[in-house]
């Protein structure tokens, strides 16, 4: 029953995929543009980005049309991103350059427009072609596993709400009410997320202490963290959600955690240091759980501590603000798309609600008991 997609649902999708390859296409010149590559680099990086940038003006085309989209196209297109994406990283010495972020946006809109078994296959080929250009480069195989470990998080997290709502729409029920009905599908996100951050803790301390103590200091947050999250997925699971308090909480601690891992990390610092990828998982679950207004917050809260963090360490030059401004941007554009699939899920949902107002099919998660 889930394996087949809706035009409409492939529709909407789509204006998510849209709106991140015109992210990719922006950001792109700006990478290109802002103290540039060798001239041959900067030749491809241009000629890349500009076919993109067309491709992408023929499917917003379409959605303004609203012509139907054809998935063989829209499957294509997505992966045709995620070929541009690990081409220009290969070109820019694979792990040393800094647009692997770019697979965060395609890889978020790849797990919100497409069926599980797709979005499943897109994700784990972008996940294979972000590790294979990684290991060209002098990364070290816990940053690879990291960054691999995130952009897989995204990818889980999108689908896994993807299929929540697809489960919502083909039940012909009202909601309780909407605000208890996002916080509870919107938390499965956030346990996802958090799940993240245990395991991409656990490996960076497991992997770099060199001292008992340093094993043992490292890992008592993480430990402390995957405790929290055992009681808040097994409140999920007995379908007893965490409220809207508890779950602002269990997020600011989220970050709280990553800030930790980030300021022990003891390898380099600064732009080096390779903790902030887990920041992108955890700005896009608060963003499908909360309005805009409250996730846009915590995405400008996690966008403001991680430039502190860097400018504390400090910046060497140019190269580094550019690598900065790249990565706020992204980590903020991946807060916005969850906010944009947010709406889209909330006004699809009261389109439902309004043209079958009286049902008495229960829903699957019923009852929700915030508390």
């Amino acid at each position: 029953m889930m394996r087949s997609v809706l035009p409409t649902e492939l529709a909407r999708g789509q204006v998510v995929i849209v709106f991140a390859r015109w992210l990719l296409v922006l950001v792109g010149l700006l990478v290109a543009i802002w103290n540039p590559d060798p001239l041959p680099q900067l030749r491809l990086q241009i000629a890349v980005i500009l076919l993109v940038a067309i491709a992408n003006f023929v499917m917003h085309a379409q959605l303004l049309r609203h012509r139907p989209t054809m998935e063989a196209v829209a499957y294509g297109a997505s992966l045709g991103d995620l070929l541009v994406i690990s081409l220009l990283i290969a070109s820019q010495g694979g792990s040393s350059s800094n647009l692997f972020i770019f697979y965060f946006p395609a890889v978020l809109a790849i797990a919100v427009a497409f069926p599980t078994r797709q979005a499943a296959g897109l994700s784990i080929l972008a996940v294979g072609l972000a590790v294979m250009v990684n290991l060209i480069g002098p990364a070290g195989d816990d940053e690879i596993i990291l960054r691999a470990l995130a952009i897989g998080a995204v990818a889980l997290i999108g689908n896994a709400y993807w299929r929540l709502h697809r489960s919502r729409i083909s039940t012909a029920s009202p909601a309780p009410s909407a605000e208890t009905e996002d916080l509870f599908w919107g938390q499965v996100a956030t346990l996802w997320a958090r799940w993240a951050i245990v395991l991409g803790g656990a490996l960076l301390v497991l992997s770099r202490a060199s001292t008992t103590v340093e094993l043992a200091m490292g890992i008592l947050p993480v430990v402390a963290l995957l405790t929290v999250n055992f009681y808040l997925h097994g409140r999920y699971l007995m379908e007893r959600p965490a409220n809207r308090q508890l779950t602002i909480v269990a997020s600011a601690v989220d970050l709280a955690i990553v800030v930790g891992l980030y300021l022990t990390w003891p390898g380099a610092s600064g732009m080096s240091n390779p903790t902030f990828v887990l920041l992108y998982p955890l700005v896009f679950a608060v963003g499908l759980v909360f309005p805009p207004r409250l996730s846009w917050a915590f995405t400008s809260v996690c966008v403001l501590v991680y430039g502190l963090l860097v400018a504390a360490s400090g910046l060497s030059g140019t190269s580094d603000a550019k690598i900065l401004v790249e990565r706020v941007v992204i980590l903020a554009a991946v807060g916005g798309l969850g906010s944009l699939y947010w709406r889209i899920v909330r006004r699809e949902a009261r389109s439902v609600e309004s043209h079958e107002p009286s049902s008495d099919t229960s829903l699957a998660w019923q009852p929700v008991r915030a508390s």
